[in-house]
């Protein structure tokens, strides 16, 4: 395959990604940022109403009151809630926190052994290779 090759895929996908991430953003402004703000608002206030006394279950379903046929769509209420504090809780945070600890240790011990290669004169092999793209100036 011939770096030309490459060169012209690499511009079919740049022009590609400009045209969607300048859509997107056209798009996010016209459509999701009134919509992420009107969803911000039901959230709270549903936990509002909730925190009030009204029984939030009775949104979810399929009798749910938010339900709109006519817009064929329908707010799909989730409840997330979390236990009271719990002794058996903070152990397993404490257990996570350590492993974390650890896992840290690990991937560190792993970089340094990777760079005590690197000095060496190992060959490394290409596990994968990935793309990302970004604007510059012009």
């Amino acid at each position: 395959m011939k770096l030309e090759h490459l060169i012209k895929q690499a511009k079919t996908s740049v022009t590609c990604w400009s045209d969607c991430d300048h859509a997107l953003t056209e798009v996010n402004e016209a459509y999701g940022a009134p919509f992420e703000a009107a969803r911000d608002k039901l959230n709270s206030s549903l936990l509002l109403a909730e925190q009030n006394g009204i029984e939030i279950d009775q949104l979810q379903g399929s009798d749910s009151p938010f339900r709109f046929p006519d817009l064929g769509a329908m707010v799909v209420v989730r409840i997330s809630k979390l236990p009271t504090p719990n002794n058996k809780i903070e152990t397993i945070d404490l257990r996570i926190e350590r492993l974390e600890r650890e896992l840290k240790l690990a991937k560190n011990e792993r970089k340094r052994l990777l760079e005590q290669l690197k000095i060496k004169g190992h060959e490394f092999v290409t596990q994968k290779i990935t793309t990302a793209f970004k604007h510059i100036t012009k």
